[in-house]
């Protein structure tokens, strides 16, 4: 029998549509039910990018552009292979870390914790003009300066809340501009097949 709560069945569903919510679909069950399944079965739930259409899965991408990026790639273990749902992103030098990305102009990312479950918050800001894989600027934010309902930063303001915080100004002590360069380099080449969502008119 074709059922979700067969293990085999089930992960060969999830290769194939690459979600969770796609799989619900399939078995025409909600999406929590797939999650409980999953974990029950210790399946891995890790977002297949190659299967995205017009919704690119943008908050895996940041993710995944993060946990290879040359100052961060030796210390930091992605959460997201293991639980794609899991409520941590990362660890980084064991810290607690949630990876944020923003594509809109105004770099506000949303946090809304009563109180922060994790030690960092690492927010990409995307110029989508500019290059949709690649942000444009990362700050690393202490949960201990965080507010608890979101985090707006600017990447111009030399004297912004978040300035100090800025991964730019990493560059060159902690890792190498060429690094960087080379790296955003691989990053679009892997992942430049991803159908990014379409800008509203």
């Amino acid at each position: 029998m074709n059922t979700y709560k067969n293990k085999t069945n089930l992960e060969k569903m999830y290769k194939k549509l690459g979600s969770t919510r796609k799989v619900g679909r399939y078995f025409n069950v909600s999406n929590p039910t797939i999650v409980n399944w999953m974990r029950r079965f210790h399946i891995p739930r890790t977002p297949q990018m190659n299967l995205y259409d017009n919704n690119s899965g943008k908050g895996r991408l940041a993710e995944l552009y993060i946990h290879d990026h040359p100052n961060f790639k030796k210390n930091m273990i992605d959460l997201g292979v293991i639980d794609d749902k899991s409520k941590i992103d990362a660890l980084w030098y064991g810290d607690r870390v949630n990876i944020k990305c923003c594509h809109s102009k105004k770099f506000s990312f949303r946090v809304k914790k009563k109180r922060h479950d994790v030690s960092l918050y690492i927010c990409c800001a995307y110029n989508d003009d500019i290059d949709p894989l690649v942000p444009v600027e990362i700050f690393i934010i202490p949960a201990r300066v965080a507010p608890h309902s979101g985090i707006s930063v600017s990447v111009t303001k030399v004297n912004g809340k978040y300035y100090e915080y800025k991964l730019s100004s990493k560059k060159n002590v902690d890792f190498s501009a060429e690094d960087e360069e080379k790296y955003n380099k691989w990053f679009k080449k892997k992942y430049s097949k991803v159908i990014q969502k379409k800008k509203a008119r």
